[in-house]
């Protein structure tokens, strides 16, 4: 008798989907946040050439250094997604040779959670740095 049952095809291009998506996420998150990383570049060089045209500068330009670490902070986010989506992965394929299904529905609250919170933290941070 054989213990593995043939997983339908359909199944696994689904799943493989699913961790496509994820996958592109993650590559989407990192970016993202090496955009915002670099952003304090961009407002140091315009720091620097406001300063030698003797521009009186607003405070806004002191909380530069915010964007570095929000930054860092998403690609870190990004990076750990893309871990995660392997043990997503390997998880389905368990169940689709067991012939089960089980949905993990924890992944895309953490998910849309973690998007709804750094969209929040860049809104924030537009009115008030």
């Amino acid at each position: 008798m054989n213990d593995n049952p043939k997983i339908d095809p359909r199944n696994l291009m689904a799943v493989e989907r699913a961790t496509i998506s994820l996958i592109g996420t993650s590559v989407s998150l990192i970016a993202f946040g090496f955009v915002i990383e670099k952003f304090d570049l961009f407002l140091y060089l315009v720091l620097t050439e406001l300063k030698s045209k003797h521009i009186q500068l607003s405070t806004k330009f002191i909380n530069i250094q915010f964007y570095n670490y929000l930054g860092i902070f998403i690609v870190i986010a990004g990076i750990l997604m893309a871990l995660y989506t392997y043990r997503y992965y390997t998880k389905w394929i368990e169940h689709l040779k067991k012939g089960t299904m089980d949905t993990d529905k924890k992944i895309y609250f953490f998910l849309s959670a973690f998007v709804a919170i750094i969209g929040i933290i860049v809104l924030i941070s537009m009115i008030i740095l």
